[in-house]
């Protein structure tokens, strides 16, 4: 198995560049052939090393490889800002259109443009990607630390709760966004960390109240688990549809919303975290090479060595085709408008307010 390394951010920028004189694609030639002549690829990882995104990317990183005509080496390169929104803007518009990069995208960035409209930072077209699998389904939790004048949702309507997160796009954000216009909540968002990790350093410290995670899986999820026991953090309620026995005392946001029109907004939110861990490569790469691309992830996601390396780091396996995620993403894009206009006026970011 090849080992995957990371690239620095001006390596990809220079990859980038020369793009369309190295990656040119012969019209004649198969996706197959392409594949075979390429030594090595590029995963971007629109987060800073450490965290969710990153560990299942470096994992599929590897075993993608070992699917692929030729076995290229995919190199894992980390371009963090604005909760992804940077690292997804390059894939779609700046890297090189022939299947050599591919990406892990956050969850939240396929539907921002529909739920942010004209003020979202996204600057492509999600239809247009090219959506290569999933490796897992999500749901989320909001958290709370030790400095937290909050032990509930109730009581944070009262007091000031402080939050952290990677971007004013993404998840983290957005739900305490959304549920301080639901529940009247007092939650203040700092949108100025690298990734989770930091998030999740911060509120140890004391230096945040707490964090809404949009990914309650994987190490994080063991971590704050442990936490819990110890009772250093404790939790607000869960985003998601049914409960975490593991934490069977906390309730979904399913439960506490008592208004339908709130019922049919949340549950759109709560659908784009299916979207769990999505893999695209940009839009333009030759439907062959697509295919490729998906075959490789799936049979990378049934690799019993994966499963079972996922299993032991919490990074659990849950596949979700190519063509279906494509299907899931279409499907959010149908939900009528006076639906996305409820979400809209719930979740814009600060700036448009």
């Amino acid at each position: 198995m090849r080992v995957t390394r990371t690239v620095t951010t001006s390596v990809l920028l220079g990859f980038a560049i020369g793009a369309s004189a190295i990656f040119a694609p012969a019209s004649a030639e198969t996706a197959e052939e392409f594949y075979k002549s390429k030594k090595e690829m590029i995963m971007v990882v629109g987060s800073a090393p450490g965290g969710g995104y990153d560990g299942y990317a470096r994992m599929l990183a590897r075993y993608m490889s070992k699917y692929l005509p030729g076995q290229p080496n995919i190199i894992t390169n980390n371009m963090p800002g604005a909760g992804g929104v940077r690292a997804a803007n390059f894939v779609a518009n700046i890297a090189p259109k022939d299947g050599s990069v591919i990406s892990i995208m956050d969850r939240g960035l396929p539907t921002a443009p529909l739920l942010y409209g004209e003020n979202s930072n996204t600057q492509f077209d999600p239809s247009k990607m090219n959506w290569i699998g999933s490796a897992s389904s999500e749901s989320g939790m909001a958290v709370f630390g030790a400095r937290s004048p909050a032990k509930t949702l109730m009581e944070a309507t009262k007091v000031e709760v402080v939050l952290g997160s990677t971007g004013a796009e993404g998840d983290t954000a957005m739900m305490p966004r959304m549920l301080n216009e639901m529940f009247g909540t007092k939650f203040k968002i700092i949108t100025a960390y690298k990734g989770q990790p930091e998030v999740v350093q911060a509120v140890q410290k004391g230096e945040l109240d707490g964090l809404f995670m949009s990914g309650w899986s994987g190490q994080t999820r063991e971590l704050l688990l442990q936490m819990y026991a110890r009772k250093e953090v404790g939790f607000l309620v869960q985003m998601g549809f049914k409960r975490d026995p593991d934490v069977g005392d906390v309730p979904t946001i399913m439960e506490l919303i008592k208004n339908d029109d709130d019922r049919q907004v949340m549950e759109v939110i709560l659908g784009r975290l299916e979207l769990g861990r999505p893999f695209v490569a940009p839009p333009g790469v030759p439907a062959d090479r697509v295919a490729v691309l998906r075959k490789a992830f799936s049979d990378a996601c049934a690799d019993p060595e994966l499963v079972l390396e996922g299993d032991k780091t919490r990074r659990y396996i849950e596949p979700i085709d190519g063509a279906t995620t494509q299907k899931m993403i279409e499907a959010v894009y149908k939900t009528s408008p006076e639906v996305i206009a409820k979400i809209r006026s719930y979740v814009k970011p600060p700036a448009a307010q």
